[in-house]
């Protein structure tokens, strides 16, 4: 156990000053950053477009990690004769694998950590839709404003006391962006305390709402002080987080309590475009049931680099990420008429829509954490039976 340990913090500390390692994960933080301005050009609801991209960052990060950094910890140590060292001495080709795979899973998980905060703190600031609409300042602040300041910080470290920039802007951006996505957990736009609510002001309530209880609990109306909650009244729509966006039919169904009230309607839209930027729940399990399949990749990745180089291992990943994502549009259809090579690929290769929850988002259905923890047991199975075979190919590889 005490040599598993040590070969997988060594390999965990190889891979993270790996420049490539540091390049994607920058390129990925810089992708979120340029995500809300660059996604509102679609006719429907912009947040939608920067959902779906946010998540495909995040499969398209570990896709490049896991090739680059597996290729890096076994091919290249088996092309440099490094790998020497370790297997000369009595230490087990099996342990060596295992404990390659556990530091290559522990960094690429770090960065998964760090696209995931990027993700959040994309979604809350959202796409500006409408010319009303302006930047989150604080998201501003406590984003970029923290990277930025953090890469400064990398800088002059690497001056006074020749620090590696790159490995040591990783290890300041990890805890300053944990502290910022903790401070934003309770800090709203305005700099102020949040109780997890969307608001939006109204200039009066219509109408169609003679009484509170018609709006069916989807919203809640505060009235101004020395107001009560009747027609006419100016106020304040709450929507609480926790019941997750407003969707479509709920949107449907307010407008239609008073459908000719021009600013009833458009006052409506911008709460409702308020909650879709929100880290709902099913958000949340949707973008964590992407490290399972990342983790997947990996030990792809690692079981190819036993054998291959770098290059045909990033593609032996994309090939099996691909074959996956379209397994159950092709492949089952003929699983299901009996065709042996279909049934047998069908039931070889990783099935990512399990891990992909685009289509659940879209049509606002619930992700129950029983189905997460399901796809999780999945991914470990599997996960466990590529080790194996990643170990049975080291176990005959001339190293020497």
């Amino acid at each position: 156990m005490t040599r598993l340990l040590a070969i997988t913090s060594n390999t965990f500390l190889q891979t993270v000053r790996q420049p490539i390692y540091a390049v994607i994960v920058l390129a990925t933080l810089l992708a979120y950053v340029m995500a809300p301005p660059l996604t509102g050009w679609t006719m429907d609801d912009d947040n939608k477009l920067l959902r779906d991209i946010g998540l495909s960052t995040l499969l398209m990060q570990g896709l490049f990690l896991a090739a680059f950094a597996a290729s890096a910890v076994i091919s290249q140590e088996i092309e440099q004769k490094t790998v020497l060292v370790s297997v000369s001495k009595p230490l087990s080709r099996g342990v060596f694998v295992l404990g390659k795979a556990f530091g290559v899973f522990a960094a690429v998980t770090l960065a998964f950590y760090l696209g995931l905060i990027a993700f959040i703190m994309s979604m809350r600031h959202g796409v500006l839709q409408t010319a009303s609409e302006t930047s989150d300042p604080t998201v501003i602040t406590f984003g970029p404003g923290v990277v930025l300041l953090m890469l400064i910080a990398a800088g002059v470290l690497n001056y006074l006391f020749d620090w590696k920039f790159l490995p040591t802007a990783i290890a300041l951006i990890a805890p300053a962006l944990t502290v910022s996505i903790i401070v934003l957990s309770f800090v709203d736009r305005d700099w102020k305390f949040s109780r997890y609510q969307t608001r939006q002001q109204i200039s009066a309530l219509p109408e169609g709402v003679p009484t509170p209880d018609v709006l069916r609990g989807i919203v809640e109306f505060e009235p101004e002080e020395g107001y009560k909650a009747l027609p006419g009244a100016p106020g304040t729509l709450v929507r609480s987080n926790f019941k997750g966006p407003i969707t479509d039919d709920e949107r449907e169904y307010l407008r239609s309590l008073a459908p000719d009230d021009y600013r009833w309607c458009q006052q409506l839209d911008f709460l409702v475009t308020s909650t879709r930027k929100i880290a709902t729940p099913d958000l949340l399990r949707a973008a964590l049931l992407i490290l399972p399949a990342i983790l997947v990749l990996c030990a792809v990745a690692i079981a190819a680099s036993t054998r291959l180089s770098t290059v045909p291992t990033l593609l032996t990943c994309v090939v099996v990420l691909c074959a996956g994502l379209v397994a159950d549009h092709y492949l089952q259809p003929l699983d299901e008429k009996g065709v042996a090579w279909a049934q047998a690929l069908y039931r070889v290769l990783p099935n990512f829509q399990f891990f992909w929850m685009i289509d659940a988002l879209a049509d606002d259905r619930v992700i129950p954490t029983g189905y997460v923890l399901t796809v999780v047991g999945y991914a470990v199975v599997w996960i466990a039976g590529m080790l194996a075979l990643a170990a049975a190919l080291f176990e005959t590889r001339e190293v020497g």
